[in-house]
């Protein structure tokens, strides 16, 4: 079973005379067709669907009759959800003449008809039927009406009349053995092939376009086509889309992946540059370390230096305390023997003027012993003095571990002095110096 929109249609195979099997379309309505164009004002209730096929071939058959023409309207009733409508989709007119005036249709036709509806239209009901009148008049409305009774008296069988010469359309309702007019009715557009190959098959009547134009019918079709080629172009569209959907999902992954290398190699390049900047904050702290350790060292120097110095300048003073003392000893030692002699002296004088040689007794005065004393002091006083000068300029030693920056802090406490230790021993260079040298320290000034 295939369902297209609302309309359900079956295949049946059935056997020919020959043996062969054809195939046929069996046609069910459960919902109410969509795409359908609606003809006046229809009232709630009982609704009439007629297929565009069926009003191009009622209007084929009608517009150039001089005569009344009969034609059967073939359908079904509406099922479920359509249970309140009628669907009349297959036309078929009848040959026989003079149908009207004789109130009937014979059986010889009827058979036709049903043998032709199961050729054409299987399973189809014969739900009412139209008819085309070149003029109305009442003798036509009462034959109408006969014939109805007579052949249509079914209750909601369908009437569809039209006037040729108004070029108007009319539908009733057979309900409670009279017509009822109906405001308005509903023309549907499905694929048709039933009624479309019964059209082909059988002799078409005289084309009406050149005096009708069916510009509703045709604006209807164009619309149809249009809405088939929209959907198409959306179905096109959605193929499209999801394409371009999956092109940026792919896009968006690889940049996804991408952005992740990216950010493992920053990851890699933050540890190594934490890494550096630790391993440089551990030398800096070991460099602190050691500029602490050397500035400790430095203050230690000056302070062992002055202790230095002043244990040297203390031995220096004494040094020169026992010189001056043995200066001085040496020059009262100089002066009493100076003293003995010139004592020495003035008894040899005396004695000489106290001899009998000289006949004279001579005693020395108390103003030579005063000037001879004064001589001596002021000799052994300058002898002194040419001591002290003489001992002013020191030396020193060069120790092991020595440098010449640290000799000059600790014998002046000023780094200006190295030029001139330099100057006064000649050195060009200062790590020049070797254990053991005599270096000549200038005066301090």
């Amino acid at each position: 079973m295939k369902i297209r929109e609302n309309v359900v249609r079956c295949k049946v195979m059935e056997e020919t005379t020959n043996g062969a099997k054809e195939e046929k379309n069996i046609y069910e309505y459960n919902k109410y067709p969509k795409n359908v164009r609606q003809i006046g004002v229809p009232l709630p209730g009982q609704k009439i669907y007629l297929e565009d096929y069926v009003i191009t071939y009622l209007k084929q058959c009608f517009v150039h009759a001089q005569e009344p023409v009969v034609v059967l309207l073939l359908g079904k009733y509406g099922e479920q959800e359509a249970k309140e409508a009628v669907f009349l989709y297959g036309a078929m007119a009848l040959e026989e003449e003079k149908i009207l005036e004789k109130g009937g249709i014979e059986q010889e036709t009827w058979d036709q008809v049903h043998q032709s509806i199961a050729e054409n239209f299987p399973e189809a009901q014969v739900l009412g039927w139209a008819c085309g009148v070149p003029m109305w008049s009442s003798n036509v409305d009462s034959q109408v009406r006969r014939l109805q009774k007579k052949e249509f008296a079914r209750e909601n069988r369908t009437l569809f009349l039209w006037d040729l010469s108004e070029k108007e359309e009319k539908i009733f309702l057979w309900q409670r053995s009279m017509l009822k007019e109906m405001s308005g009715y509903y023309v549907y557009f499905e694929k048709n092939p039933q009624m479309q190959n019964f059209m082909l098959d059988s002799t078409e009547p005289e084309s009406i376009d050149g005096d009708y134009k069916d510009t509703v019918t045709v604006s209807m079709r164009h619309v149809i086509e249009e809405k088939e080629e929209h959907k198409k172009n959306m179905q096109l569209l959605a193929y499209c889309g999801a394409v371009a959907a999956g092109i940026a999902l792919l896009f968006g992954v690889h940049t996804m992946l991408d952005s992740t290398a990216r950010i493992r190699k920053m990851e890699q390049t933050v540890d190594t540059l934490t890494e550096y900047v630790g391993k440089q904050q551990e030398d800096v702290a070991a460099m602190s370390r050691q500029a602490q350790n050397t500035e400790d060292t430095v203050k230690e120097i000056p302070r062992q230096s002055a202790e230095s110095v002043q244990t040297t300048d203390a031995s220096s003073r004494r040094k020169t305390t026992e010189q001056a003392g043995e200066a001085v000893q040496q020059g009262d030692e100089n002066a009493g023997t100076a003293q003995s002699g010139a004592d020495k002296q003035d008894k040899e004088e005396i004695d000489t003027k106290t001899s009998p040689e000289n006949g004279t007794d001579q005693k020395p005065t108390g103003a030579g012993k005063s000037a001879a004393g004064t001589e001596s002091k002021q000799s052994a006083g300058s002898r002194a003095k040419k001591t002290s000068i003489g001992s002013g300029t020191q030396s020193y030693i060069v120790r092991k571990g020595d440098t010449l920056s640290q000799i000059v802090w600790r014998q002046y406490h000023d780094l200006s002095y190295e030029k001139k230790i330099k100057k006064a021993n000649g050195l060009k260079d200062a790590d020049a110096i070797y254990e053991g040298q005599c270096i000549v320290l200038p005066d301090y000034k």
